[in-house]
């Protein structure tokens, strides 16, 4: 195993800490007041589908985000294959998230400072695991190309549909 370099020790760190913020959020709407996504009610569990296929897709992110951060951290093409769909993906709905407040606001201020952060990191994160030497490291071939992008097309479909 090549020893890994400072940029992809980078995308792999930070698609950890994208999923560990990802998972306490998730943690956090599930321990509050204002979710109820299960019930007992009359001795029976009621389950509201929309609540279940939404938690769904999200402890589904977060498994796969961290498989895909321990992978790229241990060199694992894996790590590759899970790591830069959700790095493209959280780029998209961050990118996403920053049209929608520009047309709520109709114009730039200091507020997307954050977004443009947040973009940068994700987006520097994505060109480094598609730079030759890491796909060298990682072994990447075409058929693992498609692969990677039928699954960020995967990624995408999934938290768009299943809302």
């Amino acid at each position: 195993m090549e020893k890994l370099s400072w940029r992809e020790k980078y995308a792999g760190i930070l698609v950890l800490v994208i999923t560990i913020i990802y998972l306490i959020m998730q943690l956090a709407s599930l321990l509050s007041n204002t979710s109820h996504p299960y019930a007992i009610q009359n001795g029976s569990l009621v389950i509201n589908k929309n609540e279940f296929l939404s938690d769904l897709k999200a402890y589904s992110l977060i498994l796969a985000g961290i498989i895909a951060g321990w992978c790229l951290l241990k060199g694992k093409r894996l790590g590759w294959m899970l790591g830069l769909p959700i790095l493209l993906f959280i780029t998209l709905v961050i990118g996403t998230m920053t049209v929608e407040s520009a047309l709520k606001l109709k114009k730039f201020d200091n507020s997307f400072t954050g977004y443009g952060i947040g973009i940068f990191l994700v987006a520097l994160a994505s060109i480094f695991l598609l730079l030759p030497s890491a796909r060298q490291k990682y072994r990447v071939s075409k058929g693992i190309a498609f692969l990677t992008l039928l699954l960020f097309i995967g990624l995408g479909g999934a938290y768009f549909f299943l809302q």
